[in-house]
């Protein structure tokens, strides 16, 4: 069972009055506009709404594409699979706060790409968002000065906090151009003089793995680098275009790209600043109404362009919801995500994938739908093993030769499935671990999908031995294990636990024992069990769930048994 979800957040106060300032400052600034003008305005939009619609969705394109370019090789995500992320991000975003909304962009695509590889470039793609930003902030500034003849003593004002603000994202380009580890050298520098060494030294390892995720993601090709700068340029582009035909069509007097620019900016500061707004009721109303006001345009058409713009703007958060719960996420699941740590991952395969599962076990169930049955039965009956366990996750690692169908059938959800990777079981399981570890897990359970009637102590064993121990492992009946556990390495990569391994015969056991060893590690064990991947396994199994009580260890596989073998004798 995964652990308990928060209960719904009620509505802060300062959020409250926010919403209800906002609501305010709209209301006063549509009636200063004056009511029907503003109407009068949106109406001459018409049917280029539609058009309107699209540039800002090309908006999202472009930043889908930037992102995509900060993220390392290897993925398969495409701009097909990125833009519904971004929308579902960016609703909850608008609706709630950004610090949810920008995480739930990486949740979304999660059971596509492990959270490690996701987030930390999509915060090296805002870093990118932030300084051309910040860029056009100051260049609209400059240019709302030039155009209403700003006094000095309004440049410092203004100047200092742009230039500073400035200074400061390109110092964090600079550092993950560089490779300097700042954040966690500080504190590793605080932890050797004494300060709260051991948390201090413990944050200092958490930091520097983040660092590490970031300045691997960082794009320091050049072309990689002039591909996401020019595409975060592409997005301001796009605004300009779309600014420039909002206020041709509700305003009377010529448009300039000057005056185009001052607006993006001006919007651009307001979505800066105000973030924390829902929405930014009221506020993007006032900030266009003052700026369109200073330009010459009047607090009308500043007004109307913002109740456009708002339009827009709910069109999407609309879309991206619909997203977001198709996904069949939950913002809970977003908030409590970072809480959890520690993870049971099944190895398995479509029941329903083209080649029928266990085939091993073809002279016992010779027909294939029968094989597909029982292995679902089997399937079932550990994933339900694993969900009884308090405060840890589930993941369902599939090969990729199987897919993914058929598994929801099972109650396992889209989120939770991940793909494994490698030519071989070592390179599969490696690779499960690493990807685990860069979702942010701290401990990880892996266990095979054939262990129906697995008692739920010896996963219990095995988390709690994960806490004190760095690798963990559960002796099979036939030599090798079914239960492999290790904790996240503070530095470096996963142990090399799965090269020179004798896979399917009854020397894995000791030739991972032995692999654990070489690595300068030590192993703890979890009690003995079968897994039932061959006619004795099966007839093991058989034998156990006819016991008096036994059958509800694994109460869909008693029942298919029960099914296929009726009227069938027990071995002895």
């Amino acid at each position: 069972m995964n652990p308990p979800l928060p209960a719904a957040r009620r509505p802060r106060l300062g959020g409250v009055l926010f919403a209800l300032s906002g609501l305010a400052l709209f209301v006063y600034f549509v009636e200063r506009a004056g009511l029907d003008d503003v109407v009068d305005g949106i109406g001459r939009i018409g049917w280029a709404f539609v058009l309107i619609i699209g540039l800002s969705g090309l908006r999202f394109v472009v930043r889908a594409a930037a992102w995509i370019g900060c993220m390392p090789a290897g993925h398969d995500l495409t701009v097909r699979h990125v833009v519904p992320a971004a929308l579902a991000g960016d609703a909850i975003g608008n609706l709630l706060n950004v610090l949810v909304g920008e995480p739930a962009k990486a949740f979304y695509l999660r059971h596509r790409a492990p959270l490690g590889r996701t987030l930390p470039a999509l915060i090296v793609e805002n870093l990118f968002y932030t300084l051309s930003t910040v860029i056009v902030i100051a260049a609209g500034g400059v240019a709302l000065f030039l155009l209403v003849q700003a006094p000095g003593a309004g440049w410092l004002a203004t100047g200092i906090p742009i230039a500073t603000l400035a200074l400061l994202v390109a110092a964090a380009h600079w550092i993950l151009w560089s490779d300097t580890p700042i954040m966690s050298a500080g504190l590793s520098w605080l932890a050797r003089r004494g300060l709260a060494a051991r948390v201090v030294a413990r944050a200092a390892a958490r930091v520097r793995d983040a660092e590490t995720r970031l300045q691997r993601d960082y794009p320091r090709e050049w072309r990689r680098l002039l591909i996401v700068a020019a595409l975060e340029v592409s997005f301001h582009v796009l605004a300009l275009v779309e600014i420039a035909l909002v206020l041709g069509l509700i305003s009377d007097r010529p448009v300039t790209l000057m005056d185009a620019f001052v607006l993006e900016a001006a919007n651009r500061f307001v979505n800066v600043v105000f973030k924390f707004v829902p929405m930014r009721l009221g506020v993007d109303e006032a900030g266009t109404a003052m700026v369109a006001d200073l330009l010459a345009f009047g607090t009308t058409v500043g007004v109307t362009m913002a109740i456009v713009r708002k339009s827009r703007m709910l069109f999407w958060t609309a879309a991206g919801a619909a997203a977001f719960v198709r996904r069949g996420l939950s913002v809970a699941e977003v908030l409590s995500t970072s809480a959890r740590k520690v993870v049971i991952v099944v190895m398995a395969r479509a029941p329903e994938g083209a080649r029928p599962p266990k085939s091993r076990l073809a002279p016992a169930v010779a027909g294939d739908d029968d094989r597909r049955r029982l292995y679902a039965a089997f399937l079932r009956d550990t994933i339900a093993t694993a969900r009884s366990l308090d405060g840890v996750s589930l993941r369902v690692a599939y090969t990729p030769d199987g897919g993914r169908n058929g598994f929801e059938t099972l109650g396992i959800t889209d989120g939770e499935l991940m793909s494994q990777r490698g030519n071989d079981l070592g390179a599969r399981e490696r690779g499960v671990f690493i990807d685990l570890f860069a979702a942010g897990f701290s401990r990880a359970v892996m266990i095979g999908s054939d262990l129906p009637n697995l008692p739920v102590s010896h996963l219990t064993r095995a988390v709690d031995l994960l806490e004190s121990q760095t690798v963990v492992l559960g002796p099979a009946r036939d030599g090798g294990y079914y239960l492999l556990g290790l904790t996240a390495p503070s530095h470096g990569e996963v142990p090399d636990l799965f090269d020179g391994i004798r896979w399917g015969t009854g020397s894995a056991f000791d030739d991972t024992v032995a692999a654990v060893g070489r690595a300068g590690l030590r192993v703890a064990l979890v009690p003995f069990w079968y897994d039932v991947d061959d006619e004795a396994g099966l007839a093991m199994l058989r034998r156990d769930l006819a016991e008096p009580g036994r059958e509800t260890a694994a109460p869909a596989t008693a029942a298919v048994i029960g099914e296929i073998f009726k009227g069938q004798p027990l071995q002895p």
